[in-house]
């Protein structure tokens, strides 16, 4: 009996999305098809130190002593070295080390992952219930797709046509500025230096985007869509003006990367704007590529809906054969 409970254990993977402030884990397995199945574990607060005792508390939690396969998304970037793997979280005290995972679970495959990778990972397993397109719907694609998220910061991982995952520091990239008045807006938000593209798309750069046209500091990011849907002029430009340049970093990142086959875009600022986003000011700051404007036209975008992808993604590989 023991053995065969060891032996079930094997075919279960330990995953878990280390957030700035949470920890969300899930057990998962696959269950008859070839989408893993899901049970999450309590909520916890992302420790301090290290991440070993906080995975061993989840595996008594639920009952094992060991599982087959760990897999942890972190947001963060992960430092991938002959001798080490390891990310920092840049807004908490803790460093994961891809030892880590090992010691902590008994696991033989572990995987450490970029946050933004990880959701790419379940690219393939999206169902069309959760997505939702952005302008005309196009039809869902096969090959080399890219995921942005857009939080306290911009993130971006790419999917391969080969299935593999290229972490990026793409928020880091210069913001282009294109039209006179994108170049007004520079000077007027950087006037002794460059602006990165997560300055300005990410909750902070909404904020002061709106202050600027209004006068008023530190408004939330829901706040300024109730008031542009409201119809207020300072928040509609506002959302007008950070629409546009979103589609642009968008359409650049698209003709990096060359992911033809989808943009994918997740994130706590998209859930806040909801319908306060300018979906014809994205795409024609998206679209603006001549002389590709019409191979970027036909790339389709999408806001992913699933609870937590990341999760699904980490399952996925944890799980394959």
């Amino acid at each position: 009996m023991e053995s065969s409970s060891r032996q079930a254990s094997q075919s279960v993977a330990l995953v878990a999305d280390v957030g700035g402030s949470q920890l969300q884990a899930a057990l998962a397995w696959i269950n008859g098809d070839a989408r893993p199945h899901l049970q999450p574990l309590r909520i916890k607060a992302t420790p301090n130190g290290r991440l070993q005792a906080t995975l061993s508390e989840h595996l008594r939690d639920a009952g094992l002593d060991s599982v087959g396969a760990c897999a942890v998304a972190a947001a963060g970037r992960v430092l991938r070295m002959p001798e080490r793997t390891s990310v920092r979280m840049s807004s908490s005290a803790l460093t994961i080390d891809l030892s880590d995972l090992e010691e902590a679970t008994g696991a033989s495959r572990v995987f450490l992952l970029n946050d933004l990778a990880a959701i790419a990972a379940a690219l393939p397993l999206l169902r069309g219930d959760e997505l939702a397109a952005i302008g005309v719907p196009r039809p869902l694609r096969a090959g080399v797709r890219l995921v942005i998220g857009i939080d306290r910061a911009l993130g971006a991982a790419v999917l391969t046509a080969d299935g593999s995952l290229l972490e990026t520091e793409a928020g880091q990239l210069d913001l282009a500025a294109v039209s006179a008045d994108e170049r007004q807006w520079l000077n007027r938000l950087a006037p002794l230096g460059r602006l990165s593209i997560e300055t300005l798309i990410s909750a902070s750069g909404l904020a002061r985007l709106y202050e600027v046209l209004s006068g008023v500091p530190d408004v939330e990011v829901a706040s300024i869509a109730e008031r542009a849907e409201a119809g207020e002029a300072q928040a509609r430009k506002t959302m007008i003006v950070f629409s546009t340049w979103l589609g642009r970093a968008v359409g650049n990142l698209v003709l990096a990367y060359g992911a033809w086959n989808g943009v994918y875009l997740i994130g706590s600022v998209l859930d806040q704007l909801g319908m306060a986003l300018d979906e014809p000011a994205f795409r024609k700051g998206m679209e603006d590529k001549s002389p590709l404007a019409a191979d970027i036209n036909a790339v389709p975008v999408y806001r992913i809906r699933h609870p937590n992808p990341a999760l699904l993604g980490l399952a996925h590989l944890a799980l394959a054969n």
